[in-house]
C-alpha cells in the first residue's frame, strides 16, 4: 500500500486550507488601527494567496519574501513564515519548508499559527522520507499540545508516519490514540485506517493488540485477521475458534456477514480428505459423448496413478452436469461441502457457473474448456485445455518466423468461432510484425465460397479501365468492326502467402478446391485443430497438400510417451483416445501427482502447488500454468504430407 502518497494528498490539502486564513492574524490588534504598513502587506498578501491558488507558487513566494526582507521585525512576519513554509511545501522544498516553520515557532511562540507550524515540521520530517526525525519531533509536540483537537490530530499523522516506516503495530496504537480523543464525526473515517493497518500485523503483534483492547474497539477486527491468518496456515481449529468468539462478542459488527462466510468456508475446510477428487462432467444429455470421453480420460489416469508403489491412493467421486449450469453449480457444493474433496476436476460445457462458485468455496477446479477467460473467476480456478489463443500463436509463429511469410489473407465463417479466431490471429500477425492484406467472411450455411475468394483477390468487383494510349484520341467514334481477339479475364491479385480458415474440415474440404478454380496458387492454407481429420484428406487430398494444422494431441506422434498412453488407453477402451480423452488424462495426473506431496494437506496449499507446475511433460505437450491458473503448453504442428498428418512440432 502506498500510505506515503495517501497521505501526502491529505496533508497537502490541508495545508493550502491552512494557509487561506493567515490574513486574519492582525484582527487580534483591534485597540491599534491598521498602519499603512500593515494595510500595503494584507493586500500584497491577498495578491500572493490568489497566486497561490493558481499554482503560481514562484511569484507567491517573492511577494512574501519581499515583506521579510523589507519589514524583519514587522507586525505580519509570523504570518509571512507560515505562508513562505507552505509555498515551499508545495513546491516540494521540505528543507526550506521546515525551516520557516521552525523559526516562527523559535521566534513567536505566542503566534496563532505556532500549532499549524509545529504540526507541519512533522509533515516535512515525513515527505522527506525521516520517519524517526517525525516520531521524535511529534512525540515533542504532543507534550505541548493543550487540547483534545490538538492531540488527535498528532496521533493521526504519528499514525500514517508509522504506516510509511512499515511500524505497523504502533501505527495502529497512534491511530486508536487519535480516535479516543477525536470528535465523533472524524472516528469513523479514522477507524478506517484502523482497519487497513490490521491487514499487515503478524499474528504475534495481533494477539498482544488484542489484549491491550480486549472488548473494546478495534478487537472485532483484529479478531477476524488472526482467524483469517490462521486460515491461511491451515489452522483450521483454531481459526473456527477466533471466528466463534468474534460472533459471540460482536453480533452487531460491521463485519459480522464476513465473519459467518469465513465460518462456511472454515467448516467445508475442516471436512477436506486431502486425497480425494471430485470430477464433473456431462454425462447424460446433449454433451454426453464429450464428457464420457474426457471420463476415459480420467480413469486410465486414476488407474494407472494408483498401481503405482509407494503412493497414497486418489478416491475420485464422479458426478453428472447434464450439461446443465444450475446441476454444475450443486455438484460443486456437493462435492466441496458434503465429500470434502480437496479439488475438482471439470467441468466443461457448464465451467463460468462452476468455476464462481469454486471459487467462492475456495476449492481448486481444474476446467476442460476453450471458453475465454476463464481463470479471471478467480486464484482457485485453473484450466487445462487447448485454447484458441494457443493455436493461433503456434501457427502464426511457425509461418512467420520458419517460413518467412510475412502477408497473410483471412477467411472466416460469420459466426462466434470464427470471428473469435479472426480476431486472435489478426492480433498475433501484428505482434508478429507481419500484416494482414485481405479478410472476408462467409455465412455458416454456405457451400460455395465463389464470391468471398473472388474478393480476396480482385475478381469480384469490376477492375477501373484502361486509361487511353498517349497521343490517342478520346473521341473516336466506336467502329462497327468485331475486336480482333476476344477481350481477356483478368487474373487474379494474390499478394498474401498464406491464408487462416478457422472451420471444421467439413468446411475446409469445400473451400480448398475453389482456389486453383480462380487460379489462386501457391498458398499456405492454416487451419485449426477441427481440420485434423484423416476425412480432410479424403475429401480434398490434392488441394490441402502442406496445410499446417495446430492440436494439442496427435495419435501418430513419435513421443514414447503419447505411444504408451495410446497402447494403454486402447487395450482397456479398445478405442483410440483422441483429443479429449487426453486434455483430461494430463488434467487428471497434474492434479494426483500434486496430491502427493507432502506439503499438499488443503486446498489452499493445492491451489499454490497448481500455480508451480512447470513443464509437466503430458501426452498433450510440456504444461505449465501462468499467474492466472491459464494453461501455457507446447501443442503440436501437423502438416498434411501426400496421404497423412505428418508432426513439424515439437
Amino acid at each position: 500500500m502506498q500510505w506515503k502518497n495517501i497521505f501526502s494528498k491529505t496533508i497537502v490539502a490541508g495545508l493550502f486550507l491552512l494557509s487561506a486564513c493567515a490574513p486574519a492574524r492582525v484582527a487580534v490588534r483591534e485597540e491599534l488601527p491598521p498602519s499603512p504598513e500593515i494595510t500595503q502587506a494584507l493586500e500584497r498578501f491577498e495578491k500572493a494567496e490568489q497566486l497561490f491558488q493558481e499554482q503560481a507558487y514562484s511569484k507567491a513566494l517573492a511577494i512574501y519574501q519581499m515583506y521579510l526582507t523589507r519589514f524583519p521585525k514587522g507586525t505580519l512576519v509570523d504570518t509571512a513564515l507560515m505562508k513562505t513554509g507552505s509555498v515551499y511545501m508545495a513546491l516540494g522544498n521540505y528543507p526550506q519548508a521546515r525551516q520557516r516553520f521552525q523559526r516562527l515557532v523559535r521566534e513567536y511562540p505566542k503566534s496563532p499559527f505556532v500549532e499549524d507550524a509545529r504540526f507541519n515540521v512533522i509533515v516535512a520530517h515525513y515527505e522527506e522520507g525521516n520517519y524517526s526525525a517525525a516520531i521524535k519531533y511529534a512525540s515533542s509536540v504532543l507534550r505541548l499540545a493543550t487540547t483534545s483537537h490538538q492531540k488527535s490530530r498528532i496521533h493521526n499523522l504519528m499514525g500514517y508516519t508509522y504506516c510509511a516506516d512499515k511500524q505497523f503495530k504502533a501505527a495502529v496504537e497512534s491511530y486508536m490514540d487519535a480516535y479516543q480523543l477525536a470528535e465523533a464525526q472524524k472516528r469513523a473515517e479514522i477507524l478506517s485506517k484502523v482497519k487497513e493497518v490490521i491487514a499487515y500485523l503478524k499474528k504475534a503483534e495481533l494477539i498482544s493488540l488484542l489484549d491491550v483492547y480486549k472488548g473494546r474497539v478495534p478487537s472485532g477486527y483484529l479478531r477476524l485477521q488472526l482467524a483469517n491468518v490462521y486460515a491461511l496456515e491451515d489452522r483450521i481449529e483454531p481459526a473456527m475458534k477466533v471466528v466463534s468468539e468474534f460472533i459471540s462478542l460482536f453480533p452487531h459488527h460491521d463485519e459480522l456477514e464476513t465473519a459467518m462466510a469465513l465460518m462456511e468456508e472454515l467448516k467445508s475446510r475442516s471436512l477436506v480428505d486431502r486425497f480425494s477428487i471430485g470430477c464433473i462432467l456431462p454425462l447424460s444429455g446433449p454433451y454426453a459423448t464429450f464428457g464420457n470421453r474426457a471420463l476415459m480420460g480420467i480413469e486410465l489416469a486414476l488407474n494407472q496413478f494408483n498401481s503405482q508403489p509407494h503412493v497414497n491412493p486418489i478416491q475420485l467421486l464422479i458426478k453428472d452436469s447434464k450439461g446443465d449450469p444450475n446441476e454444475a453449480v450443486r455438484a460443486v457444493e456437493s462435492l466441496t461441502l458434503k465429500h470434502g474433496v480437496i479439488g475438482v476436476i471439470g467441468p466443461m460445457i457448464t465451467s463460468e457457473s462452476a468455476g464462481i462458485k469454486a471459487q467462492a468455496l475456495k476449492v481448486p477446479l481444474m476446467t476442460l474448456t476453450q471458453k475465454p477467460d476463464i481463470t479471471l473467476l478467480g486464484d482457485y480456478v485453473f484450466r487445462n485445455f487447448l485454447t484458441l489463443s494457443m493455436q493461433v500463436k503456434a501457427i502464426v509463429n511457425y509461418a512467420v518466423q520458419e517460413l518467412e511469410i510475412k502477408r497473410f489473407a483471412i477467411l472466416y465463417p460469420d459466426e462466434p468461432y470464427g470471428i473469435s479466431f479472426m480476431n486472435r490471429f489478426w492480433d498475433e500477425i501484428i505482434v508478429h510484425g507481419a500484416e494482414i492484406v485481405g479478410i472476408e467472411s462467409y455465412s455458416p450455411d454456405q457451400t460455395d465460397f465463389a464470391d468471398a475468394i473472388k474478393k480476396l483477390v480482385g475478381l469480384y468487383y469490376p477492375r477501373p479501365e484502361e486509361p487511353p494510349e498517349e497521343g490517342g484520341d478520346e473521341t473516336t467514334p466506336p467502329t462497327d468492326q468485331p475486336l480482333k481477339e476476344e477481350e481477356k479475364e483478368p487474373e487474379p491479385v494474390v499478394d498474401f502467402g498464406a491464408v487462416f480458415i478457422p472451420d471444421t474440415f467439413e468446411k475446409a474440404a469445400l473451400i480448398a478446391p475453389q482456389f486453383p478454380y480462380y487460379d489462386v496458387a501457391n498458398i499456405l492454407l492454416l487451419g485449426t485443430n477441427l481440420w485434423n481429420s484423416d476425412k480432410l484428406i479424403e475429401m480434398a487430398r490434392r488441394y490441402v497438400q502442406g496445410a499446417i494444422v495446430p492440436d494439442g494431441f496427435f495419435l501418430s506422434s513419435p513421443s514414447p510417451r503419447l505411444q504408451h498412453f495410446v497402447r494403454n488407453f486402447k487395450e482397456i477402451f479398445v478405442v483410440f483416445p483422441g483429443f479429449l480423452e487426453a486434455q483430461a488424462y494430463d488434467a487428471a495426473l497434474i492434479l494426483f501427482q500434486r496430491l502427493n506431496q507432502p506439503e499438499v494437506r488443503s486446498r489452499r496449499t493445492l491451489k499454490t502447488a497448481l500455480t508451480q507446475v512447470k513443464d509437466f511433460p503430458g501426452v498433450t505437450g510440456l504444461t505449465s500454468f501462468d499467474e492466472t491458473g491459464d494453461v501455457n503448453k507446447q501443442i503440436y504442428l501437423l502438416k498434411i504430407d501426400r496421404r497423412r498428418f505428418v508432426q513439424i512440432r515439437p
